[in-house]
């Protein structure tokens, strides 16, 4: 039962953060953001909350896992490397929309892509849950990537 609770928790933390990064940075994304040149593979603006709130559910499993196992070979390593990712994660946003660092987002994308990578392979063989969780996160980095060059290369 404690485990499922930790789980939910996790879940819910996730949940909350992710909205306040939508609350920190709306006003820019209300203003800012519409008056930029975009990739024609855009989103509407609709898709973005819901794949979010996608991502966090599976990355906040994904954390629990790995912090249910931390003491397994590897496990601190890797469960570090995950926080990692999660604080670049979480710091893209105000970089992006509330200082409007387009470059330095495009770059601090393809960090955490390649963070998510090396979590991926590392967690492949002993971290399932964690490896299969990743992977549609890392996926959605690369089109995040790929949306962010555009609007750098665009504006």
């Amino acid at each position: 039962m404690k485990k499922i609770v930790t789980l939910i928790l996790w879940i819910i933390a996730f949940q909350l953060i992710g909205y306040g990064m939508g609350l920190l940075t709306q006003a820019n994304i209300d203003t800012w953001y519409p008056t930029l040149q975009k990739s024609i593979l855009t989103p509407p603006p609709i898709i973005f909350p819901i794949v979010w709130s996608c991502l966090y559910v599976m990355l906040a499993i994904a954390g629990w896992s790995l912090s249910e196992n931390i003491n397994r070979p590897n496990g601190r390593l890797i469960f570090g490397l995950y926080a990692v990712e999660m604080l670049m994660n979480w710091a893209w946003t105000p970089l992006f929309f509330h200082f409007h660092l387009i470059q330095l987002g495009f770059y601090w994308i393809i960090l955490m892509t390649i963070l998510t990578i090396i979590i991926i392979i590392l967690a492949k063989k002993q971290f399932k849950l964690a490896y299969f969780l990743l992977i549609p996160y890392c996926l959605w980095l690369f089109f995040a990537g790929y949306l962010n060059w555009a609007i750098w290369m665009k504006n």
